[in-house]
């Protein structure tokens, strides 16, 4: 059995010629190999034109993918730029998949899956995940998890990355890539069906400081209370209490320096802080559910660094000593507004802790994670690994 991966980064300022050189570079360590799968990240300000080159010197080979805020590699690192994976394996399948609609419809969010499929539960692939890439505008996150696990009867793991809304101005919508199509509101993905196990874990940094507190109102995209107060209030007691002194123009940073988190042994689902409101409600991506404990977080530097390395690590665990054919990280974009020199530093940890093995690190807009023994759901400021055995 067999699994080869080329990776391959450009930061070309034409977006046709950078999608074309980043598939040349994964091809260098690639060879001429039958492409199973490609992934294509991107954060070129014309991701349509990268799609066109990427398409272009790979021809028809399924690919998934999405916008990114940079991409890492043994190369470097690249912002305004293009990562490209590779992969062919003869005991590894790879079925991509492609929802085109806002929300949920009422058909199924992964189509028709195999590996749960009469045949598929009978067969040597009992070794079964999910990648999902959405876009991080159309639809609820935390939703997305829940749906992917309903569908697959939680008989698989489950580890994505939304494709994030940058903050340029003005701000550039994210894009989710299926073959040849570019899709704005959707989600692209690939069910994997493997002989072999396969190495997915989640890490962060972060620990409770505060709390808990019982979230008591929310809504799609706000926590409005917690312990039965408008959500600013316990918020301003915990700033009081730690003698945090803010403004309007500090109290940003504060804010992402202290998010909020469900936490479950030792291990916590994060939500980053954007705001509260007039009415004095607490602005997230992904609220926790009504009813839910939750925590104020804080972290070091080197623990967040080192997030990257415990994922690895606990990845590594799983394979159950198959050797690493190649690895994908999914990094939340988040980590670097709190860390500025995370993604040199975590680069750096990532290439310490796999030698010569090739990966792809991209900066998604928080991670999508359902694996066994963990919380599930869609967690900010962390760091998902996938490695697949060689």
């Amino acid at each position: 059995m067999n699994t080869t991966i080329g990776v391959g980064l450009s930061d070309g300022r034409d977006g046709y010629s950078c999608g074309q050189q980043a598939v040349d570079a994964a091809r260098q360590a690639f060879g001429s190999a039958t492409v199973s799968l490609a992934l294509l990240f991107t954060s070129h300000p014309r991701p349509d034109e990268v799609l066109k080159g990427v398409n272009a010197a790979l021809g028809n080979v399924p690919l998934i993918g999405a916008t990114s805020a940079g991409q890492y590699s043994h190369e470097g690192y690249v912002e305004q730029g293009a990562g490209v994976m590779l992969i062919q394996s003869d005991h590894i399948q790879f079925h991509p998949t492609v929802y085109r609609q806002r929300l949920f419809g009422g058909r199924k969010l992964l189509g028709k899956l195999r590996g749960i499929a009469k045949d598929g539960l009978g067969s040597a692939n009992q070794h079964r995940a999910l990648m999902l890439f959405p876009d991080d505008r159309s639809m609820n996150l935390d939703s997305v998890v829940d749906r992917a696990m309903t569908e697959t009867a939680m008989l698989y793991d489950i580890l994505g990355g939304p494709g994030p809304t940058t903050h340029d101005t003005p701000p550039r919508p994210p894009a989710v890539f299926h073959n040849k199509r570019l899709i704005h509101s959707g989600l692209s993905g690939a069910e994997i069906l493997s002989q072999s196990p396969l190495g997915m874990a989640l890490a962060n940094g972060w620990t409770p400081l505060s709390g808990p507190y019982r979230v008591t109102q929310t809504d799609a995209r706000r926590i409005i209370k917690l312990d039965g107060r408008p959500s600013w209030e316990v918020y301003e007691d915990f700033l009081t209490e730690r003698a945090l002194a803010y403004t309007a123009e500090t109290l940003p940073r504060i804010l992402l320096n202290h998010p909020i988190g469900v936490c479950e042994d030792g291990d916590c689902k994060v939500s980053v802080l954007m705001g509260f409101d007039d009415d004095g409600a607490l602005k997230v991506t992904s609220p926790p559910a009504e009813g839910q404990l939750i925590h104020i977080l804080a972290t070091e530097p080197d623990a967040m660094v080192t997030a990257a390395e415990r994922a690895i690590e606990h990845a590594t665990q799983r394979l159950s000593a198959k050797p690493r054919a190649g690895a994908l990280f999914i990094d939340c974009m988040s980590t670097g507004w709190v860390l500025e020199d995370a993604y040199p530093r975590q680069r750096a940890a990532v290439q310490s802790s796999l030698g010569d093995v090739p990966f792809l690190g991209f900066r998604s807009h928080g991670v999508l994670a359902r694996l066994q023994g963990q919380t599930a759901g869609h967690f900010e400021c962390s760091v998902g690994a996938c490695l697949l055995p060689a």
